[in-house]
């Protein structure tokens, strides 16, 4: 016979709240934010924790759209989220930054519910949301931190690409300076200096904090700019990389800078893999008609069954000194564009990595 945890004597004047009453107690006593919107996404309800965490009282929101809170840069995502909840009748889970008095931004989490009538027919939307600014900062710490060791990590490398067009520069200044002046000389030596310029380019994007810029990008333009800043590492440790991709690949819509991050944490663990060199292949593939394929393949130690469970959790690595925050890093990169990142390995054979990211016209239809 099951114990019950509680006595199931009730006390004498016990009697039961009104449940529309009960919840807007929760709801006016939480500090979470939660809401009600209809479906032109005109708020219907604003619990008063709005005002402690915004700055602006419940009727500031009361009325009014919630779309006009949102940053303009998370607006087009946020529409997709909502018109999503609506067409698909689930939950759906998202981060934005939201506007506050004070004219500043937070970064917010949002749980939006549907709520249907007797017909089965989404006709509001209940939400609860928080403020996660200090977690995204954490976030972005751990994403610097990440960066900096993937720069330590080339530095050597970009030292090397940098020597070999510095000396042919000063061959051909010093011929020039000599008297032979001869126009391919100076042709020469502009053609190095823009490989210079395109090498170090790249160094610094990777180095430097840059706030996410979504835009349509060429898929191929971006995986070969990774491969030119990364070739130098690659011949210094005897691999080939090999480009193969389709023919017509769809362009995407993406952070290019941190899709470029995300390349490299894959090549980096690729050129690990393999101390005694050989052969990294990467394509670009058509995955069906909304999404693309990255495709990494090496011949490197391979990881086994049992150790790819972990692969992806902070501080576990199959890398001596390695941190395991690369693709921990390169999960959230991927998921937060809509993608996902799978991972094949057999040990002493190789590893393939598949980064699947939606194209420019899957977005199109969603706005």
């Amino acid at each position: 016979m099951t114990k019950l945890l509680f006595d199931p004597m009730k006390h004498p004047d016990w009697t039961p709240p009104q449940t529309a009453e009960m919840y807007r107690f929760v709801a006016e006593n939480t500090q979470d934010l939660v809401g009600v919107v209809d479906m032109e996404g005109i708020v219907l309800y604003a619990s008063p924790s709005h005002e402690l965490v915004l700055g602006f009282p419940s009727s500031e929101f009361e009325g009014n759209s919630a779309f006009y809170f949102v940053h303009p840069d998370d607006l087009a995502y946020v529409k997709r989220q909502f018109d999503d909840m609506v067409t698909l009748e689930s939950t759906f889970d998202f981060e934005w930054r939201c506007k506050k008095a004070d004219g500043s931004w937070v970064y917010i989490e949002t749980r939006g519910t549907p709520i249907f009538d007797e017909n089965r027919k989404v006709v509001q939307c209940v939400y609860g949301s928080r403020d996660i600014s200090e977690r995204k900062k954490a976030e972005e710490f751990l994403l610097r931190t990440e960066k900096l060791s993937i720069v330590g990590q080339m530095a050597a490398g970009v030292a090397h690409e940098f020597r070999n067009p510095l000396t042919s520069i000063k061959g051909f200044a010093q011929l020039l300076h000599q008297g032979n002046e001869k126009p391919e000389y100076i042709e020469l030596i502009l053609s190095e200096v823009r490989r210079l310029e395109a090498v170090l380019w790249g160094f610094l994007t990777l180095a430097k904090p840059q706030a996410p810029k979504m835009k349509e990008v060429d898929a191929a333009v971006v995986l070969q700019q990774v491969v030119l800043v990364f070739s130098t590492q690659s011949i210094l440790n005897n691999i080939e990389i090999i480009e193969e991709h389709d023919s017509e690949v769809p362009r995407i819509y993406c952070d290019a800078n941190q899709i470029k991050q995300v390349i490299i944490n894959i090549l980096q663990n690729a050129v690990d893999a393999m101390p005694n060199g050989g052969i990294i292949k990467t394509q670009i593939l058509c995955h069906d008609s909304e999404f693309i394929k990255f495709r990494f393949i090496d011949q490197g130690s391979g990881i086994s069954a049992e150790r790819i469970k972990s692969i992806g959790e902070p501080f576990y690595s199959s890398k001596e000194k390695g941190t395991g925050l690369g693709l921990m890093v390169s999960n959230k990169i991927v998921h937060e564009h809509g993608g996902s990142i799978h991972i094949e390995s057999t040990v002493n054979e190789g590893t393939i990595v598949d980064v699947i990211l939606p194209i420019y016209s899957s977005f199109l239809k969603r706005d």
